[in-house]
């Protein structure tokens, strides 16, 4: 038992992919606490993209 648990201590195969991951949930979070304040320019953009489609049709 004590030879597994050293061998899972000292196993670094799947580090990688848990600090890539670990940077995917930061970056996420960083997004999600800056859209309250790119909401409103964003909003702007697709409204005037509709507008300038829908008088383009017309």
């Amino acid at each position: 038992m004590k030879a597994l648990v050293r061998r899972f201590v000292e196993d670094r195969q799947g580090a990688t992919a848990i600090e890539y991951s670990l940077i995917a949930v930061l970056l996420a979070a960083a997004l999600l606490a800056a859209w309250p304040s790119f909401y409103d320019g964003f909003m702007a953009s697709w409204t005037n993209a509709g507008t300038v489609i829908k008088n383009a049709v017309k």
